[in-house]
């Protein structure tokens, strides 16, 4: 599949246990000529785990993406007007961050990308 001028934007959250099954997936995008850029949720940005440091997974994220992680609700908020994605995928998805989207809650760059990507939607 080629998705060439394509850009993705790509949410992580805190399911640190499915990181790396995740990664591959972003890496296919790329292979695939997509630009992907990465969101990261505060937990994936700040936190270690049994699973590897945030540090280690930041920079795994932006050697694959060739991106500098989008950190902050400021950062993630000019999606919507500049309409800068052609698709918005959160994987993994905790039910945390499903409960917050399902209830509009805005309060991290995962969500708020999501919420400034759906302004780009046309019924």
């Amino acid at each position: 599949m080629d998705f060439s001028g394509k850009t993705i934007g790509f949410g992580f959250t805190g399911s640190h246990c499915t990181h790396a099954e995740v990664l591959p997936q972003v890496e296919r995008l790329v292979s695939s000529k997509a630009r992907v850029i990465p969101v990261l949720s505060h937990t994936v940005a700040t936190a270690d785990s049994r699973f590897g440091t945030a540090k280690e997974w930041v920079e795994r994220i932006e050697e694959i993406t060739k991106e500098k992680p989008l950190t902050t609700i400021q950062e993630t908020e000019p999606f919507g007007p500049s309409q800068l994605l052609d698709c918005y995928v959160i994987a993994p998805c905790t039910g945390n961050t499903l409960a917050r989207l399902a209830n509009a809650i805005t309060d991290g760059p995962v969500l708020m990308a999501a919420k400034a990507q759906l302004r780009n939607h046309k019924p």
